[in-house]
């Protein structure tokens, strides 16, 4: 069956807040999704937001909400400290398709608890990453698998932007980032996005699958395991600081070593001006997007090599929620495999712990991944 012979896939979506609006943009822009209902504490909030994005009914209460409705998919657009609760209780209330905001968990543990459950209930998660959809993360993984600039010897990847603090650290209401309680920091909100990069070009390096590929229909590990993370992270160091303010991680720049000689390199800084870079190194030249997380409207991949020559290539603009929320319905329906898969996810949740221990503790951190997300029988 093609994606145009679906019927259009019915999402409901839990939080209203600021995230939310994207992929309620995204629902209404495509003509693979329909946005049925939507969920929040705040019943004026939940009332505007039905209104705004055409939704036919609002909740105060998700799980009310997954038993009214004939959902196909649930979107969990909340602060990170909550996915752990909510995905088990979305389950339990009958959701077997779910979308959730980075990140997924507060660690690898967590996540691989989340990972267990949808595979003993036959559901499907998807963590949110929205740039993993757009067009120049494949255009990267194929000119790293053409071996276009030779072997992979690292991968930087930085994500800061300065936070000038102006909310009380005693507002119940500032924003998530600034509260500890909720994941905020970076670790949970900005890193993680190096991380995910880093990760996943690391494993390109070592022969891994690239976008979309390898991973089961129904969001399971898969037998494809080894593929979808061919290069494991070994060793972390990070440093940083924390917010006098907040009491929030609010700087890293860590170190990652992997199995396949790899290392990586991660910034996450509230304290210093923007930066978005994915710079990919190898033997024989050098991949870089200067905007990874928040593409220019015409993305452009520099490709440095030889003596000191480089070119430029051309990437489409794309609306990176509408294709992710579009592949989170494709998989769900059986025609299309993640984009992000899950055990990329437990993987990071596990690399981003250990950025976090070694930062604390102020010491180099092993990292030994469960074997279970390598068993070709989980």
């Amino acid at each position: 069956m093609s994606t145009s012979d679906l019927p259009a896939f019915r999402i409901g979506v839990v939080g209203c807040g600021g995230i939310s609006s994207r992929h309620g943009r995204a629902g209404l822009e495509s003509e693979k999704l329909q946005l049925v209902a939507c969920c929040d504490i705040r019943e004026s909030v939940a009332r505007e937001w039905a209104e705004t994005y055409d939704c036919e009914a609002w909740y105060t209460d998700y799980e009310e909400m997954i038993r009214d409705q004939d959902l196909d998919g649930v979107v969990l657009a909340t602060w990170p400290n909550q996915h752990r609760e909510q995905v088990e209780r979305c389950l339990n209330a009958g959701a077997r398709n779910i979308l959730s905001e980075k990140s997924l968990t507060a660690d690898g543990q967590e996540a691989l608890e989340l990972a267990q459950l949808v595979q003993d209930a036959g559901a499907y998660l998807m963590e949110g990453f929205m740039y993993r959809h757009h067009p120049f993360v494949a255009e990267l993984e194929r000119q790293v698998a053409a071996g276009t600039i030779g072997e992979i010897d690292s991968v930087s990847s930085k994500f800061s932007t300065f936070d000038y603090e102006h909310e009380s650290p005693d507002d119940p209401n500032r924003n998530w980032r600034r509260d500890p309680e909720r994941l905020g920091g970076s670790p949970w909100d900005i890193t993680c996005y190096a991380i995910n990069a880093v990760n996943h070009f690391a494993s390109m390096g070592a022969g891994g699958r690239g976008t979309g590929k390898g991973s089961n229909p129904d969001g399971t590990l898969g037998s494809d395991a080894k593929s979808l993370v061919a290069a494991r992270p070994t060793r972390v160091w990070s440093v940083g600081s924390t917010s006098k303010v907040y009491g929030t991680l609010n700087r890293q720049f860590g170190l990652i070593e992997y199995d396949s000689g790899c290392v990586g390199y991660v910034e996450g800084s509230r304290k210093s001006h923007i930066s978005e870079e994915l710079h990919i190194a190898g033997s024989e030249g050098r991949l870089l997007i200067r905007r990874a997380w928040r593409p220019h409207a015409e993305p452009v991949i520099e490709h440095q090599y030889g003596n000191g020559e480089w070119r430029e290539i051309p990437v489409s603009g794309a609306e990176m929620y509408r294709l992710q929320m579009e592949n989170f319905a494709d998989v769900a329906q059986g025609v299309a495999e993640p984009v992000m898969p899950l055990i990329q996810t437990v993987v990071n949740m596990y690399t981003i712990e250990a950025t976090v221990t070694s930062q604390l503790e102020d010491r180099l951190v092993n990292l030994e991944l469960p074997a279970s997300l390598f068993d070709d029988a989980s």
